[in-house]
């Protein structure tokens, strides 16, 4: 929990952020004046010490400030390289709002875009990372996935090409939550129906195939037995 002293702080970092409206259009005559206030927001930023803090100020005054900007550079037919895009991908995926979040990660890799300077990984990974992370946590609590989950999960299958590791905890993931009962939890034995077994079977050998060390052998072998009891009639 934050002291009163800052939260007050935070409030007070938020209102004069606020007050500094981006009214101009993306285009690169403009975009140099974009970037100078990117690059104050961006040291703005790092004055907060907290993660909750940087993720409400990115939620409640950067996107906003910054949206109208992007979607009009979106809607243009210049394709000029915009790293204030980018830095809002990004932002997008750090306030969960992960429908843009895909979309507009979509529209980076078609046009070539790379991901800010400080970052190691490109957008598909980072996409792909960021998507799976979320949908382990939701996951985990019993909640939905989706349909960020099938999406992503689509373009890393048939689309884009990540390393292997990544792309095999994907399949790990797709194939643990079939197997998952209503509290979240993952149990072959919670499962009583033979196609969706070799489904989540299918999903984790094609994880070992990607990654033999990813560490789905146990499952499948529980995935076999729970199989072959609702073969024989047993219950396991």
């Amino acid at each position: 929990m934050a002291s009163p002293l800052a939260r007050q702080r935070q409030a007070q970092i938020a209102q004069e952020q606020k007050t500094k409206t981006v009214v101009m259009q993306a285009t690169p005559n403009s975009l140099h004046l974009l970037l100078t206030e990117l690059d104050t927001d961006l040291k703005v930023l790092k004055n907060f010490n907290r993660t909750d803090e940087k993720v409400e100020h990115k939620r409640e005054v950067l996107v906003p400030k910054y949206r109208q900007a992007i979607e009009d550079y979106l809607a243009g037919e210049d394709l000029f390289d915009n790293p204030l895009f980018t830095q809002m991908v990004i932002w997008l995926f750090d306030i969960e709002e992960l429908q843009t979040a895909i979309k507009w990660c979509d529209i980076a890799i078609e046009r070539g875009l790379d991901t800010p300077e400080r970052f190691k990984r490109d957008f598909a990974t980072f996409c792909s990372d960021e998507v799976l992370a979320w949908s382990e946590k939701m996951a985990s609590k019993g909640q939905s996935i989706e349909p960020y989950f099938s999406v992503v999960f689509e373009k890393v299958r048939d689309e884009w090409s990540i390393h292997e590791k990544p792309t095999a905890k994907w399949f790990k993931f797709a194939g643990l939550n079939l197997l998952r009962d209503e509290s979240g939890q993952v149990k072959a034995s919670s499962v009583g129906d033979i196609e969706t077994l070799n489904q989540a079977k299918k999903h984790l050998e094609e994880a070992h195939n990607q990654y033999s060390n990813i560490g789905v052998k146990t499952m499948i072998d529980k995935i076999e037995q729970r199989i072959s009891a609702l073969d024989t009639g047993k219950n396991l």
